[in-house]
């Protein structure tokens, strides 16, 4: 936000204040990973320009290799923050009062949730693009949900006892598959799959638990 020069008695500022270095620089960080995400998922990552990327968020094309390096360096950037975001809708799972039941319920409605974002058929749009960055750079599937579900299973209540380290590892990849893929559903063809669909098909997953 820049300084407004105040009108009154010797050019005082008027109510904004100058942003600090570290706040300006983290402005435009998150100026540059929105401006990445919209171009990526329109564009493709091999076809997205960081010209165009920098001319989008107003910014730079020097501001982009300043903050982050590198055109792959925004692409983890912008990764992290979808999944940022995603943990943020699974907070509240990590209560170790839930059961195991009530974390894949919890997960099923932040999936419908981003299912249902006014901004999914974009991301949607890039999480096809990303399909095909994950077979060729590990790092980025280092950085997907698979493994973060996982953390929330292990010994969480269910009817034959806690969930093991090794039956969350089972279920993790099942339940992030299904839902991601009822995301995919709903934003195709909007109305088809509802919340209750979601729960309903992630508590089917504790059959995965059987031995």
């Amino acid at each position: 936000m820049r300084a407004v020069r105040g009108g009154t008695g010797g050019g005082q500022k008027a109510g904004i204040m100058r942003l600090t270095r570290s706040q300006s620089r983290q402005r435009n960080r998150d100026a540059l990973i929105d401006a990445a995400l919209v171009e990526m998922a329109e564009r493709g990552y091999q076809q997205a320009r960081l010209d165009d990327i920098a001319e989008r968020a107003e910014l730079t094309t020097g501001a982009v290799y300043s903050i982050f390096g590198s055109k792959r360096n925004l692409l983890l950037a912008v990764v992290s923050r979808y999944a940022d975001e995603l943990d943020g809708h699974l907070a509240e799972l990590s209560d170790p009062r839930l059961s195991l039941s009530e974390v894949l319920t919890g997960c099923a409605d932040a999936f419908h949730q981003v299912a249902t974002a006014s901004d999914a058929r974009r991301r949607f749009a890039f999480e096809l693009e990303l399909a095909g960055l994950m077979l060729r750079d590990p790092t980025v599937l280092s950085l997907t949900t698979s493994g973060r579900l996982a953390e929330l299973f292990v010994g969480r209540r269910h009817k034959d006892g806690e969930v093991t380290h090794e039956q969350a590892e089972q279920v993790a990849p099942a339940l992030a598959a299904l839902l991601g893929g009822l995301v995919r559903r709903a934003v195709l063809e909007p109305g088809t799959v509802d919340l209750e669909y979601f729960r309903r098909s992630a508590l089917a997953l504790t059959c995965l638990l059987r031995t």
